[in-house]
């Protein structure tokens, strides 16, 4: 069973979100993949999902029961190494055979009712699995997942620039006097760096100053990573350059670039079967949204805000003073 081609981790169904196919795409074209869309980890599972797992007094527990447990109890074992986390599920497995043998004895009851409403849940569920899977079954193509990767890489394409900065902070910005006192410094240490003094020197020097200067260092980072105004002063400039001072919400910055690179992706094979998943994710997605869209859904938990409750009042109001 899947849902919205999981990995490791089962996405709840009341959290789909584009942002799942942005991040995906992201990740399959620069991290290291494994084979497979949504493989386990858990080898002994594996081994035991067809197999007898124990008996209980005769009573038969089974990989399918071991797959249920595993489920149950996914996010709290991930502490435990693989070894520990079958122990311990094939002792729970044993401990419910037991404890639900001696409760039948006691002739204990339970609400069958409840019962049945959960395994009902439980098939819905199932259906929706496997209604996600069908969805992703059908999306994914030799075709389809190639022009994925294709596109990725060309939206990947724009170069990433590693720089240096120097902020000199303005903590009220309507304070004209401090703003120009501050652009004042800024032009200064421009002044300096393009006379031969080095960045980091400058930046230091001014730091002891009334009006201090803050350095920081960015790794390689694209044009959506960078505010606005930073980007388009920094992919303007040429490596090894000193920009002249950027207004910023903060105050006045000033740029160097130390470096730009345009990193090359994976190979495609490397990363075909991600590139996969990031296919029947989003194939998943527009699918549920059309079901959605043609659905009458009412939220009752909802509360009404006060203008719909006025509005409702009016309607209310109008209905009991028309004539019959």
């Amino acid at each position: 069973m899947m849902v919205l081609y999981r990995g490791r981790r089962q996405q709840s169904s009341g959290v789909y979100s584009r942002m799942v196919v942005g991040f995906a795409v992201a990740t399959s074209l620069w991290a290291a993949s494994g084979p497979g869309y949504a493989q386990s980890s858990d080898t002994v599972l594996a081994k035991v999902s067809d197999l007898v797992v124990a008996r209980v007094d005769g009573m038969v527990i089974d990989g399918r029961d071991y797959e249920l447990a595993q489920q149950m109890f996914v996010h709290d074992l991930k502490g435990l190494d693989e070894k520990a986390r079958h122990d311990f599920l094939v002792q729970y497995l044993i401990d419910v055979a037991l404890m639900s043998r001696d409760a039948q004895k006691k002739d204990l009851k339970i609400d069958e009712a409840a019962l049945q409403r959960n395994v009902e849940f439980l098939r819905k569920k199932a259906l929706m699995e496997s209604w996600l899977g069908d969805v992703a079954r059908s999306a994914v193509t030799a075709d389809t997942v190639r022009a994925a990767y294709d596109q990725a890489v060309k939206d990947a394409a724009e170069p990433q620039i590693r720089m240096r900065t120097m902020l000199f902070k303005v903590d009220a910005a309507n304070d004209e006097k401090a703003v120009k006192t501050a652009e004042d410094r800024a032009n200064e240490a421009v002044a300096r760096i393009k006379k031969g003094e080095e960045f980091t020197k400058v930046a230091e020097d001014m730091t002891g100053t009334s009006l201090p200067a803050t350095l920081k260092e960015a790794g390689y980072m694209g044009r959506q990573q960078m505010k606005p105004e930073i980007a388009k002063v920094a992919f303007a400039t040429e490596v090894g350059s000193t920009a002249a001072p950027i207004r910023t919400e903060q105050g006045w910055e000033v740029v160097k670039v130390e470096d730009k690179q345009t990193r090359k992706p994976l190979e495609f094979d490397v990363v075909r079967d991600k590139f996969g998943m990031v296919v029947a994710r989003k194939a998943q997605l527009v699918a549920m949204e059309k079901l959605r869209s043609e659905a009458k859904i009412e939220r009752l938990d909802i509360p009404e805000q006060p203008q719909d409750q006025a509005a409702k009042a009016t309607n209310e109001g109008a209905k009991v003073k028309a004539p019959n």
